[in-house]
C-alpha cells in the first residue's frame, strides 16, 4: 500500500508541471484521442478570424456595388447630356431647320412689291435656324426696307421657310415738286417719285407762291386717306390753308370743306350719304351738323 501511495504521488508530481505549462500557454487544452490538445484561446481566435474575414468581404462587395451603382448613374446622365447637346446642335445650328429664301412665300401684295423683294431683304438670315429667327424684329426689317409695305407679318414655316403677308401702303394724293411728282399715301410717306402725276389720285394743290409744310401736307393726305376707295375716286384736288383746314374739290366741281384734320372717320362717314344728293358745296367740318348747298 505505501508503494502505491508513492506510484500516485509521482505520478501527480510529474503531472503538475504539464497543467502549469498548459495554463501559461493559454488556458485550458482540449486532447484528443491522440493525446494532442488545442487551448480554447486559440479556437477563439480562430473563429474571430473567420467572422471578421466574412464581414470585410461583405463590406468590401457593399463598396463595389456602390462604385458600380454610380459609374451607371455617370454612364446614363452622360448619355443624357449628350443626347441633350446633339439635340440643341441639330435644332439651333445645323441644316435641319435652316431658313431658306426659296421658301419664303409671301401674300399680301398689290403688285408693287413681289416675293422676290421680300425675299431679298431677308436673304442675310439664310442658313440660321428658323428657331433662332425673331420673326416680329423680321416683319419689322420688311417693312423698313420696302417703302410700299406698311407692315408685314412673318410666321415660321417648317421646316425651312417663312410666310410673309403684307400690308401695303395706298396711293392716295400726288404732289408736284421740283423734283417730279412725289405719290403719297395717307400718312404722307413718299412712295414713289414719277415724271408725270398718275391717274385717279388726288393732286394736293399749293396757293401761288405758298410753300407747303410737311404738316400740311399730312393733313390734306390723311383727309383723303380716311375716305372709302370709291369717294376717294371721285376726289380730283386737295388744299389746305395756313391754318390747316382742309378743303377738296371733287371731279364735278363740288366743293367739300373738310376743315381740320380731326374726327375724320366720321366726317368721311358723313360726306359719304351727304354725296347722295345733288350740292356744290359739303360742309362736314362739323360732321355733327353738317351742310349742303
Amino acid at each position: 500500500m505505501r508503494a502505491d501511495a508513492g506510484d500516485v504521488a509521482g505520478a501527480e508530481s510529474a503531472a503538475t508541471p504539464s497543467a502549469a505549462a498548459a495554463g501559461r500557454a493559454g488556458g485550458v487544452a482540449i486532447h484528443g484521442p491522440g493525446g494532442a490538445g488545442r487551448p480554447l484561446s486559440a479556437l477563439a481566435d480562430q473563429r474571430n478570424r473567420v467572422v471578421s474575414t466574412g464581414l470585410t468581404d461583405r463590406l468590401d462587395e457593399r463598396r463595389r456595388a456602390r462604385r458600380r451603382l454610380h459609374r451607371g448613374w455617370l454612364i446614363r446622365a452622360g448619355a443624357v447630356a449628350a443626347v441633350a447637346v446633339l439635340v440643341v446642335w441639330a435644332c439651333l445650328f445645323s441644316p435641319l431647320l435652316a431658313l431658306r429664301t426659296a421658301d419664303i412665300t409671301v401674300t399680301g401684295g398689290d403688285g408693287a412689291v413681289d416675293a422676290a423683294a421680300v425675299q431679298e431683304s431677308l436673304a442675310a438670315h439664310a442658313g440660321r435656324s428658323l428657331l433662332r429667327l425673331d420673326v416680329d424684329a423680321l416683319g419689322e426689317q420688311v417693312a423698313d426696307s420696302l417703302v410700299r409695305v406698311r407692315e408685314a407679318e412673318v410666321t415660321r414655316s417648317w421646316p425651312h421657310g417663312l410666310a410673309v403677308t403684307l400690308t401695303m401702303r395706298v396711293p392716295v394724293a400726288v404732289r408736284s415738286t421740283d423734283a417730279g411728282h412725289q405719290v403719297l399715301d395717307d400718312e404722307a410717306v413718299v412712295l414713289d417719285t414719277v415724271s408725270q402725276a398718275p391717274e385717279g389720285l388726288a393732286v394736293i394743290q399749293a396757293e401761288p407762291g405758298q410753300e407747303l409744310s410737311q404738316a400740311q401736307v399730312s393733313a390734306v393726305t390723311e383727309a383723303i386717306g380716311s375716305l372709302s376707295a370709291q369717294v376717294r375716286a371721285r376726289v380730283a384736288t386737295g388744299a389746305v390753308s395756313g391754318t390747316g383746314r382742309v378743303t377738296l374739290t371733287m371731279v364735278g366741281g363740288a366743293t367739300v370743306v373738310w376743315g381740320e384734320a380731326t374726327d375724320n372717320e366720321l366726317k368721311a362717314r358723313v360726306l359719304e350719304v351727304l354725296l347722295g344728293q345733288e350740292a356744290q358745296t359739303y360742309d362736314v367740318s362739323s360732321p355733327h351738323s353738317p351742310t349742303t348747298s
